[in-house]
């Protein structure tokens, strides 16, 4: 009986899973968790450092225009959420704070941290002519990351604006306004972060 009936509507029945597994994915990828949103979320909270951590380590959108081994990094310069350009330099396995070297650094934290400034990715790049980045808030004042890798080359990120629709954040390389580059609003995080966050 349930071969016949198996039989005569195999057809249906193939549809309709294939229906419910179609709907199954896009509720997990609907739900899935984008760095982005999370950082555009943030409420302040005392616990805003750990979603910071936890949106460092989810794959951002877009190609990459820097891609490096946490390893590679030799020293960091990055604009912190009290707008103090915080310097970082490796001493061995350990990071040194180097305003104040006594500082017991959170190490983990700091491997979190490199991953915004490591793998950095566009969804869009805008060309502007006079190369005058202001509209997009990218000038030679804005936050900036500053990357240096053990061949002392530097690697300079100046964060624009954030478009209030989309959440997408603008960003320039090596204070070259002549391209803007439009991050899914990931890179945003960075300095979200303040000095307190990457303290033992």
């Amino acid at each position: 009986m349930m071969k016949k009936f198996i039989s005569k509507y195999y057809k249906g029945i193939f549809l309709a899973l294939a229906i419910i597994l179609l709907v199954i994915v896009l509720i997990i990828t609907f739900n899935a968790k984008s760095p982005a949103k999370m950082i555009q979320n943030l409420d302040g909270s005392e616990d805003q450092a750990e979603v910071l951590d936890e949106a460092s380590e989810i794959e951002d959108e877009g190609e990459n225009v820097i891609l490096l081994d946490n390893e590679e990094v030799y020293s960091f310069q990055m604009t912190d959420s009290n707008n103090i350009l915080l310097t970082f330099e490796r001493d061995g396995d350990d990071w040194v704070y180097t305003d104040d070297p006594s500082i017991d650094i959170n190490e983990e934290r700091i491997e979190k941290l490199l991953n915004y400034i490591t793998d950095v990715r566009f969804v869009d790049t805008i060309s502007t002519d006079d190369e005058n980045g202001d509209k997009y808030g990218l000038n030679q004042d804005s936050p900036v990351y500053i990357i240096k890798d053990a061949n002392g080359y530097s690697t300079f990120i100046s964060l624009g604006k954030i478009d209030e629709e989309t959440g997408q954040i603008y960003f320039a390389l090596n204070y070259d306004f002549s391209t803007i580059y439009v991050n899914s609003g990931k890179l945003a995080g960075v300095n979200k972060y303040a000095i307190e966050d990457l303290i033992q």
